[in-house]
């Protein structure tokens, strides 16, 4: 049952009174956070002859990885949303959006090379991977319905989402250093780790919406997505006997942004 006194504002955000016309648009912008999935998995290679992979280095040793997750691999990705809005009821919408993410990558320690030295290993020698650029644009349905509080005013209107689509994510690689006391940074390789893929994510989101015009609100919106797994890329890392470090790529974000809705 609709409280009475939000039918009229209700109104104009989501029914043919907008603009005489069941349609609307809106966009959102904030940060994607990385809660889980790892861009590369905890895992050892197989013994290595270390001269192979860089001149500077001696002996045979074992590539160990700490396992490294999305988080460490990229700033917080920044993520844009354009939506086209149809109001199914005055407290009801569905939705069809558009989104775009993009991050710089970082550098960080991965793990180590152990070397047996006098009888007993030793890990002193550490890996770091300096990540590509983290892209993805997607296209996704939605569901949105206002939601009735005591304590809404005539402008504040909470809401909540349901949403699913597909999101192409582009290939993602690091390049590898061995930093020993001679050769601060021997490069190990360019290790290929996920190659372009179409991928699922499902999610939703609480928000709300605040009226400044008849015509347009300002609003913010917490959710949580899961993205299924990326398209592994084995070539390199299966020579080396690292074939499962890239085997646990699908992951779960936070997003948190802010928008705004209007109608023309």
């Amino acid at each position: 049952m609709r409280l009475p006194y939000l039918i009229p504002a209700l109104a104009l955000l989501s029914s043919p009174a907008l603009a005489d016309s069941p349609f609307s648009f809106g966009g959102s912008v904030g940060y994607e956070f990385p809660v889980s999935g790892k861009i590369i998995d905890e895992t050892s290679s197989a013994s290595v002859n270390l001269t192979t992979l860089n001149a500077s280095l001696a002996g045979t040793g074992i590539l160990r990885l700490r396992g490294t997750d999305f988080k460490d691999s990229s700033d917080a990705p920044l993520k844009a949303t354009i939506e086209v809005r149809y109001a199914l009821t005055q407290t009801s919408e569905m939705f069809g959006a558009i989104t775009y993410s993009q991050a710089d990558g970082k550098s960080a320690n991965i793990g180590c090379v152990e070397i047996v030295v006098s009888g007993a290993p030793n890990c002193s020698t550490p890996l770091t991977a300096t990540f590509s650029d983290f892209k993805q644009m997607g296209v996704e349905l939605g569901y949105r319905q206002w939601l009735e509080s005591p304590f809404m005013s005539d402008r504040l209107f909470p809401y909540y989402t349901l949403r699913a689509g597909v999101t192409q994510t582009d290939a993602l690689s690091a390049t590898v250093v061995a930093s020993t006391s001679l050769v601060p940074n021997a490069p190990i390789g360019t290790w290929n780790l996920y190659d372009d893929k179409v991928t699922y994510v499902i999610g939703g989101d609480v928000g709300a919406t605040y009226l400044i015009a008849p015509f347009a609100e300002i609003g913010a919106e917490v959710g949580v997505r899961y993205n299924s797994k990326l398209s592994e890329v084995d070539t390199n890392l299966t020579a080396l006997g690292l074939g499962t470090a890239n085997d646990k790529s699908d992951r779960i974000t936070i997003p948190v942004s802010v928008r705004l809705n209007a109608a023309f």
